[in-house]
């Protein structure tokens, strides 16, 4: 599922130390390779929608002062966080398959499945 966020207030707990792993979908309606990843966006949310991600869009044309705070000039700009710490950002639009990379990579750090953790990890 696609969250739209339109608000402050859920803009701030998502950004929140407890707010989860998300990638964030700054767009604009009028924007050409906005329109061209949005079925990619979808389409990572309903393959992913039993893992704890959240895919997240903002309208930068009509809520720019959620875009404002992180300095967003271009989109598609795709902020990747976790407990709202801004891990990777990418600007400009993602195939379908670098999408569900970065976000299973998404996962794997909020997971702690990093390096250290797959060579030593015995179990």
């Amino acid at each position: 599922m696609i969250e739209n966020l339109k608000t402050q207030s859920e803009l701030e707990r998502l950004m929140s130390d407890d707010g989860g792993p998300a990638v964030i979908d700054f767009w604009s309606p009028t924007c050409g390779p906005c329109k061209l990843m949005e079925p990619h966006f979808e389409a990572g949310a309903e393959e992913l929608a039993d893992e704890p991600i959240r895919f997240v869009k903002i309208n930068t044309a009509s809520q720019t002062n959620l875009a404002q705070p992180f300095n967003i000039h271009s989109v598609p700009t795709l902020l990747l966080v976790n407990n709202g710490e801004i891990l990777d950002v990418r600007v400009g639009a993602l195939s379908g398959a670098a999408l569900l990379k970065k976000a299973h990579w998404l996962l794997r750090k909020s997971r702690g499945e990093g390096l250290f953790s797959r060579l030593f990890d015995r179990t």
